[in-house]
């Protein structure tokens, strides 16, 4: 059905006919490891529905208000005046409208992992307002579920991820989701791998995996098809599991009351408004709920139709085009559900477009790497001249060491051999697949005293 342009799948259905939870594929082209309905899969962006409902359930108890104010609830955070924390709720934190900008926090949770406490209260002080989305105004981004729970985790004194496992995966009997890379790899659980297109065209297994210091509330677990059948009966079956209450059935009702206008669209998929953790809008004739997550080598789908009493989780752990192979999916069950009889046919015609696009994706990726074939790196100093650690004190360290017959950077798990760039002093690097990033040296001494990163200044 995929084509053969993904590495693996992990598909789940739920309805009240029936569940489906199933593997297909290879969850690690190296070792040959097969997906099955336990092998985990990183659901990133997905997660915020899992944390909103977690925080909204602490709410319904009284143990958390969701319309606080940042000010009410951290009174000693040192947010600046214009960001307005003592009317941005937590509600609209988490929908989408608080018009906060971290770009810090949210690359030091999701790609770097260079964080702790301290460093996370310290720098909620250069936060800044959005003056692309103002206050009220929706724009999508991580910051505003990091932010929410570097808050909470204090005021409650529990981390987030204690919060998801005490409040919605324990009592739903979800026992192959996790937040904790570390406890779910020595627990022996198959986990799938992140994969993608290679520099030769050919799909390689990605070098970059989350670890637990990047995975965060806004993207931070992982997921089986099995689970995520469970979890899909959470949500259309208003809290329960079987016979099971596990959550206020106005608790669940409650995320999905529209709380932010978006009146968007992401690969056919109309957004019309987002509640909590949910985009709402309309598939054919009725509404749907859906989150999508991605990370390099990782694509997530979960999406219900509340008044059908139906849900589709898909996963792919492969980048390049997953999201719409997992797109395609979803379509079709509810398509086949619906009993519209051209459902095997956009099925079809859907992945005949992705492999297009796939093969496309190859030849550019080619293209481009036969492009830069022939350059040469342009620095002016020995290679040893430019090691050392670089420090900027929002956005990290980056460290530079010598690999021959070129350098190689890291920044927290990040890292990369630099490739040449048709100007002094400058490299290219992709700390994550498939993302390239310039790096410019700078200073006039024998041994540059900065580096340039996207804008950032680095101190060595």
């Amino acid at each position: 059905m995929s084509r053969d342009i993904v590495a693996g799948l992990g598909v789940a259905v739920y309805s009240r006919d029936g569940v489906y939870a199933r593997g297909f594929g290879l969850a690690d082209i190296e070792t040959r490891e097969r997906v099955s309905p336990d092998t985990a899969f990183y659901v990133a962006s997905s997660t915020k529905s899992m944390t909103a409902l977690a925080l909204a359930k602490l709410s319904a108890r009284g143990e958390l208000n969701l319309d606080a104010t940042l000010a009410e609830l951290a009174p000693e955070a040192a947010f600046p005046a214009a960001t307005r924390a003592g009317e941005v709720r937590l509600r609209q934190m988490l929908a989408h409208i608080h018009g906060i900008a971290n770009e810090p926090i949210e690359f030091r949770f999701a790609s770097s992992g260079q964080h702790d406490r301290d460093t996370l209260w310290r720098l909620l002080a250069v936060s800044a307002p959005n003056s692309a989305a103002p206050l009220g105004t929706f724009q999508y981004a991580n910051v505003g579920y990091n932010i929410t729970t570097i808050l909470t985790d204090r005021k409650l004194g529990v981390r987030w991820q204690d919060l998801l496992q005490r409040e919605v995966f324990d009592p739903a009997g979800m026992t192959r989701t996790s937040t904790s890379m570390s406890r779910s790899k020595a627990a022996g659980w198959s986990i799938a791998k992140p994969h993608g297109l290679g520099r030769s065209g050919v799909r390689e297994r990605r070098y970059l995996e989350k670890t637990d210091l990047t995975m965060h509330s806004a993207g931070g677990v992982i997921m089986s098809a099995q689970d995520a059948a469970i979890w899909l009966q959470l949500m259309i079956e208003d809290g329960r599991v079987g016979r099971r209450r596990c959550v206020p059935a106005e608790v669940v009702q409650g995320t999905r009351t529209p709380i932010a206008t978006v009146n968007a669209e992401l690969d056919g998929y109309k957004r019309e408004q987002y509640g909590l953790g949910w985009y709402i809008g309309p598939y054919r004739n009725e509404r749907l709920l859906h989150h999508f997550g991605g990370f390099t080598g990782m694509r997530a789908h979960v999406s219900y139709l509340p008044d059908h009493a139906i849900g589709v989780a898909a996963f792919a752990n492969d980048s390049t085009i997953g999201l719409r192979v997992v797109n395609a999916i979803a379509n079709y069950v509810y398509d086949r559900a619906g009993g519209y009889p051209d459902a095997r046919q956009r099925l079809e015609a859907a992945l005949d477009t992705v492999k297009t696009r796939y093969d496309e994706a190859a030849r550019r990726i080619v293209a481009d790497r036969d492009s830069r074939a022939n350059l040469q790196l342009a620095l002016t100093r020995p290679l040893a001249a430019y090691a050392g650690v670089y420090e900027n004190a929002d956005w990290g360290s980056v460290e530079v060491t010598v690999k021959d017959p070129t350098l190689h950077v890291t920044c927290g798990v990040l890292h990369a051999h630099a490739e040449p760039l048709a100007k002094p002093d400058a490299v290219r690097v992709e700390l994550e697949p498939g993302d390239a990033t310039d790096l410019q040296f700078e200073g006039t001494s024998t041994q540059p005293d900065s580096l340039s990163v996207e804008g950032h200044r680095f101190i060595r």
